[in-house]
């Protein structure tokens, strides 16, 4: 398992009163912020604390200029595009952290850091399928955040809730993208009103399969491992399976994913905490890559997002490479491990290969 650590890539466009963003309008292009007063620009700024702050404020005021939305859009797809020439990753999974910082740094009700952070996935799984990513699945509510104040936990499942129902039933989105939604986490913990509405979404939306997004809500991985085994012990005692067929895949079959997510490829878990949080511990593999990214989540749109894709590209371009070299030339493991200790400053760009090179 691979972890890299990232600052701020290319730009980081800052959202001050994202509750005023258009989720359709986020889905296809990013618009770069709003018009900021002069008081709220020292705040920012002073937040920020780095360059990135700067480069914050610089593109925030370049997108409400003419022409450059379409600019922007533009560069957004041919960066699509690069992308495609090489591998793609069939699973992102992403841990949305920073809500409430992003509200306390901003002056903003924690509701409306919570609506920023909805309207930053919007950008961020326009991104991906876009892209090609087969499905990506958001730590949208852990069970441990019960312990939270009541208005809080209502606020995020109403948000869950809207959100997924508008992209659902708009058909600007799911339709369009032909995008699956499945509910992974412990239903019996979900108010039944919001999980009446949840299962209707999970059925408008069931015939799609270009792409899945899986929403862990609310979920932690031990709850899930203690959920497969309960269930195949179930089988057992009824007499639907037998000990000796429990396995690996036995397991992998009993989650919350029912057997039908793939290996992680990459883990995302933005605001720079270094912690997995229970999550997706049993889904990370010995190939998966987890970025820890500087960024609040509110913060992190199309352009982090493709920047976290291009490296794994670059990287697993690299893999690709030295596997056909050492199927050659016989290098052995030792200098093969050599070359992985700083990859990207030390080679040259890989050349372009297709997804199943």
């Amino acid at each position: 398992m691979k972890t890299f650590n990232i600052c701020t890539p290319l730009l980081q466009v800052s959202q001050v009163d994202s509750d005023r963003l258009n989720l359709s309008a986020s889905l296809d292009r990013d618009s770069g912020g709003k018009n900021t007063t002069p008081t709220e620009t020292t705040s920012l700024l002073s937040k920020e604390g780095s360059q990135y702050g700067m480069l914050s404020f610089i593109f925030s005021q370049l997108g409400n200029a003419p022409g450059i939305g379409f600019i922007n859009g533009l560069a957004q797809d041919a960066m699509v595009e690069i992308i495609k020439t090489g591998p793609v990753p069939n699973h992102l999974s992403f841990v949305m952290d920073g809500n409430r910082r992003f509200a306390k740094q901003h002056d903003l009700k924690l509701q409306e850091g919570h609506l920023s952070g909805s309207e930053a996935l919007a950008s961020v799984l326009g991104c991906c399928f876009k892209i090609g990513v087969k499905q990506v699945t958001v730590y949208a509510f852990s069970i441990e955040n019960f312990n939270r104040s009541q208005d809080e936990i209502d606020t995020i499942f109403d948000l869950l809730k809207s959100k997924l129902a508008y992209i659902s039933y708009s058909g600007e989105f799911c339709e369009k993208s032909g995008v699956k939604i499945k509910i992974i986490g412990n239903r019996s913990l979900i108010p039944p009103d919001i999980l009446k509405d949840l299962e209707e979404i999970e059925r408008i939306t069931a015939n799609y399969g270009e792409h899945t997004l899986f929403v862990a809500s609310p979920y932690t991985s031990r709850d899930d491992i203690v959920h497969s085994i309960t269930q195949i012990v179930s089988k057992v005692k009824d007499g639907n399976l037998a000990i000796d067929d429990i396995n690996e895949g036995e397991i992998e079959k009993n989650f919350y994913y029912e057997g039908e997510a793939e290996k992680v490829d990459i883990v995302v878990r933005t605001s720079g905490h270094t912690r997995l949080s229970d999550y997706m511990l049993w889904q990370c593999h010995q190939e998966s890559v987890i970025e820890y990214s500087n960024v609040l989540w509110p913060n992190f749109r199309f352009y982090h997002t493709w920047w976290v894709i291009f490296k794994w590209s670059y990287y697993k371009n690299m893999i690709l490479r030295d596997a056909e070299t050492m199927q050659l030339k016989k290098i052995s493991q030792e200098d093969a491990k050599k070359r992985y200790s700083d990859p990207i400053r030390n080679m040259d760009h890989p050349p372009y290969a297709s997804v199943t090179k």
